[in-house]
């Protein structure tokens, strides 16, 4: 299985009547596992779960939203497939996706990714609510990049505040966000869990649509 991306520059203030056309989403999931679509200000992104031989059917459905954005993209812009810079599977089974939108200055991909390959990476990403009860677990990350625009794409079972919780108190985090800030288009505060909680929620992409397999 594998992470995929296709990102739309769209024209200001053209967010809700993109989502209002893409409400209905006719996707067919098969050979797909997964695909949601996400929005903020001037970026929308398709992402993709779905096995390798998948590629007949993510340009059909690239090719659907084209042509339903067409009224509201930018002049000379069309769907930019998204460079994956990391991407890590815990389990293969269905979840739910999240994305999370960065600024970044445009030509670093390589940089960026040299930063999270540096990260150490969790054997199973536990979840856990306010109390400390096990809540789900993290199943996938995906990292994207395309010009001024880094997507995070998290797989996850469980609930979304949950996946912010976990990646506040991430071990290693501030180190990671000081490596990145050289990059980084956007200004962030992110010293404290608090900060970042606060962070999260403003770089996290409002969900348009979202469909999954359901599980045999």
């Amino acid at each position: 299985m594998t992470l995929s991306a296709i990102a739309y520059k769209v024209k200001p203030a053209a967010e809700q009547e993109v989502a209002d056309r893409l409400a209905d989403d006719p996707a067919r999931l098969d050979p797909l596992t997964a695909t949601a679509l996400f929005a903020q200000g001037d970026t929308v992104v398709r992402v993709f779960h779905h096995h390798e031989d998948a590629d007949e059917e993510i340009r059909r459905v690239n090719k659907l939203d084209e042509e339903r954005l067409a009224p509201y993209l930018r002049e000379g812009t069309g769907p930019a497939p998204m460079l994956c810079v990391q991407s890590r599977f815990i389990e293969d089974r269905p979840a739910g996706l999240a994305a999370l939108r960065y600024r970044v200055k445009p030509g670093h991909a390589e940089d960026i990714r040299e930063v999270f390959a540096q990260v150490q990476a969790e054997a199973r990403p536990t979840l856990r609510g306010e109390q400390g009860q096990e809540t789900g677990v993290i199943l996938g990350v995906g990292l994207f990049v395309h010009d001024d625009n880094m997507i995070r794409v998290v797989m996850f079972d469980g609930e979304l505040d949950d996946v912010a919780r976990y990646m506040a108190k991430r071990g290693g985090r501030p180190g990671m966000e000081q490596k990145l800030a050289p990059y980084m288009a956007e200004e962030r505060h992110v010293e404290t869990p608090e900060q970042f909680l606060q962070q999260f929620r403003s770089n996290t992409m409002r969900c348009v649509s979202q469909q999954r397999m359901p599980v045999a």
